[in-house]
């Protein structure tokens, strides 16, 4: 597969993932976090609760936006192949802490990204490693 075709899918899901958890928490927050908490969502500790989370849940959401932005950029230079590589390692160290933290989260915690998201960072960190090992120009 060429790098190309690595740099586009894996921008696609940082773009799908960050909007998708912006749209979530700002459009139906309690149906968003409902899944995560119990008790109710809609009294005033809830939305404290509710306030807090969009706090921690917009960083994500701007760390994956800006992860593929920064995935764009490296695309355009139209670096060598060997390169490319490095750069595709690089970012599966970078995007493996947040997966192994989510992944924790979802088996241990009780919490986690929702499952679509899950997947897709799976598939990601996937295609990842699959460029570092043997995407070509």
């Amino acid at each position: 597969m060429k790098s190309s075709y690595v740099y586009l899918a894996c921008i696609l899901i940082q773009f799908i993932n960050g909007i998708g958890l912006l749209l979530g928490i700002f459009i139906d927050p309690v149906a968003f976090l409902e899944p995560f908490f119990k008790g109710d969502l809609n009294s005033e500790m809830g939305s404290e609760l509710i306030f807090f989370s969009q706090g921690i849940v917009d960083v994500t959401a701007a760390h994956m936006i800006g992860g593929g932005l920064l995935l764009l950029v490296f695309k355009s230079f139209k670096l060598e192949n060997d390169i490319n590589r490095k750069v595709f390692a690089a970012f599966a160290a970078f995007h493996g802490s947040a997966l192994l933290v989510a992944l924790y989260n979802y088996f241990f915690q009780g919490g986690g990204p929702p499952l679509f998201i899950a997947i897709l960072l799976i598939i990601e960190a996937a295609l990842l490693l699959y460029g570092w090992k043997k995407a070509i120009d």
